[in-house]
């Protein structure tokens, strides 16, 4: 009989209840018994944040707890839900405040908007329809407003149950709903804290007979299936970024068999795959139309390949079809080095975080290196079936966009081509100060700037390294301050010789009694080490002076990823009073002996 060796008669390694847990909830076809298994199994353990979510909705949407904690914990969060009462919005609001929400979801139901609306829509009295679009202008106005001091509230739009009943699919009911849609939708649109949610779509994209189940819909209100609040469930955790798990900023893209279909090194520039009309080059012609669009939102793209770089420019510039171009791409690292090796020195050159990044690759075996090595790394491999392709980047894009990008996001390609410009000048001069004196810099100082609100709360949540606190802000929290008395938000624009960086810093001043408290201070890290950080706050304390304070106080809380900065108010000229056992620094110094380091180079500007 022959022997086995110790190596081959082991058994495989058991699985842990965790990843078994994990395993159950990332099936899309795992029994609602298995998920609340696996639920109540991974909510025993600690999770990194816990996230307390009321729901408020005209039908009955019990399941889509179950579904919350699901998504919930597929990225490393444990969900609190709150239920609302049934079709009572606004009372919910004050239920939710009292319980401390943090985020709400309202899903109003179109077909309960008068018992089965869309049956009576095409007998209805026009005037009925006028007066029912009024209320629902009016309640949710109500309710926006009631919950103004919320961080996030997801609003689902209306949807029907039905099928048109005209070919032309242009029924009463197609024709209300839209109507209807829309004046959500321009109410919504007056605060910046409401994420609107497409539940059109989630049913298109679930289809409408896996949607709804009509018999527990007439009779105990509940029309939605599993699918359809699996869906809806996932999206409200894309739109809240993994509820905080992640903030993407960068799509490091291969070339080979990723923009294009073939490899330039053997196929050469007419033979790779690229075009809009023969397959399956369009495949790869529209994800590069995908690609572009994402770059014009803010997200910045970068090329991670092992190929020759003569090869990659040559497609950049040459082929008819290529729709991305050079000047979209913020950085390239062809060579022949491992990716997991590119992806740091990519990270490093535009001083991001590698968890900022999302890398596509085609290729397996790369996909795996990058997996095993930079875990933190967002990897996303091209299918092997093409056709999945457009569903595997529609995927992306939403990890990117879901939680919106404010305007002044836009056009990151450019503002990071004017650091690369100002780096190369850096060269030139024989000192720092001539260096800097060169560089024109011009800085804006607002105080209270509302019209930037968005903006402010979203460098709050992307700013990692220059981040004295790593307090994160929503729209509504910063609204809030700075329309009290107590509070001010300063914020900053810089510009120089190579361009406008836009709105790059952020101060958050609580005052109390005689002294000024930093609440935090963050920066982009495109724009420090030009003296912007120390240049700005001769003005912050002349405001707080001007309030009646006599002292400035401060914090350094240390994190992961904000050790640059740990001295940061040491250099301001403050003085340490404290460190306690967990590393928080505490710092203050009188108004009268504060005297930040000059900045002659620095043409300030500001406005209140």
């Amino acid at each position: 009989m022959a022997s086995t060796s110790p190596a081959e008669s082991a058994a495989p390694p058991a699985v842990s209840p965790r990843d078994a847990a994990l395993a159950v909830l990332a099936k899309p076809d795992s029994t609602m018994m298995q998920l609340t298994q696996a639920v109540n199994t991974l909510e025993k353990e600690a999770q990194p944040r816990t996230v307390k979510i009321g729901v408020s909705s005209s039908a009955t949407v019990d399941l889509l707890n179950i579904y919350l904690r699901k998504h919930g914990l597929l990225n490393g969060a444990k969900i609190d839900l709150v239920a609302g009462n049934y079709d009572d919005p606004i009372g919910d609001i004050d239920l939710f405040t009292q319980a401390g929400v943090e985020q709400i979801v309202l899903l109003p139901f179109f077909d309960n908007l008068l018992p089965s609306f869309e049956a009576q829509l095409e007998s209805l009295d026009p005037a009925i329809i006028d007066a029912k679009e009024a209320e629902i202008r009016q309640r949710y106005r109500m309710v926006f407003d009631k919950a103004r001091a919320v961080p996030t509230i997801y609003l689902g739009t209306f949807h029907r149950m039905g099928s048109a009943t005209e070919a032309s699919g242009q029924d009463a009911v197609t024709l209300v709903l839209a109507r209807f849609n829309a004046a959500l939708r321009e109410e919504a649109a007056a605060y910046a804290n409401i994420r609107v949610l497409d539940t059109e779509d989630i049913v298109r994209t679930v289809g409408q007979n896996a949607a709804f189940d009509a018999r527990f819909y007439f009779r105990s209100k509940a029309p939605y299936t599993g699918v359809y609040m699996n869906e809806l469930a996932r999206r409200i955790a894309a739109a809240a970024r993994g509820f905080g798990a992640h903030f993407y900023k960068v799509l490091a893209l291969d070339c080979d068999n990723t923009l294009w279909g073939g490899v330039i090194g053997e196929d050469l520039l007419n033979g790779i795959k690229l075009g809009p009309y023969d397959y399956p080059g369009n495949i790869f012609w529209r994800m590069q139309q995908e690609f572009a669009a994402l770059e014009r939102q803010g997200i910045l793209l970068a090329l991670v390949t092992k190929n020759n770089p003569a090869d990659v420019d040559e497609v950049l510039s040459k082929h008819p079809d290529m729709v991305l171009k050079d000047a979209q791409i913020v950085v390239k690292k062809v060579n022949w080095e491992d990716k997991p090796s590119n992806l740091r020195a990519l990270a490093k050159e535009l001083n991001v975080g590698l968890d900022s990044i999302i890398f596509l690759d085609d290729s397996s075996f790369e996909c795996e290196a990058v997996r095993q090595q930079l875990p933190m790394v967002k990897t996303v491999q091209v299918p092997t079936t093409l056709s999945d392709y457009p569903r595997v980047v529609a995927e992306i894009k939403s990890l990117f966009l879901a939680g919106g990008i404010a305007a002044d996001s836009k056009g990151k390609t450019e503002q990071y081509r004017q650091r690369a410009g100002a780096e190369e000048l850096k060269a030139q001069f024989s000192s720092q100060e001539e260096y800097l004196a060169s560089l024109e810099l011009k800085v804006e100082l607002t105080r209270n700037a509302r019209a930037s609100a968005g903006r402010i709360s979203e460098l709050s949540q992307k700013s990692n390294q220059f981040n004295l606190t790593t307090r994160r802000y929503s729209v509504a929290e910063i609204e809030q301050m700075m329309d009290s008395d107590t509070h001010a938000v300063y914020s900053l624009v810089v510009s120089d010789k190579f361009g406008n960086a836009g709105l790059t810093g952020v101060a958050v001043i609580h005052y109390e009694g005689a002294t000024a408290n930093v609440e935090n201070f963050l920066m982009s890290c495109r724009v420090i080490g030009r003296g912007v950080e120390t240049g700005i706050w001769p003005r912050i304390v002349a405001d707080a002076v001007q309030r009646g304070c006599t002292e400035l106080r401060a914090e350094f809380i240390p994190s992961a990823k904000n050790a640059q900065v740990q001295d940061f108010y040491a250099r301001l000229g403050m003085t340490l009073h404290e460190t306690n056992s967990e590393g928080v620094q505490r710092y203050a110094i009188a108004a009268a002996d504060f005297a930040a380091p000059p900045n002659p180079w620095i043409e300030m500007t500001y406005v209140e």
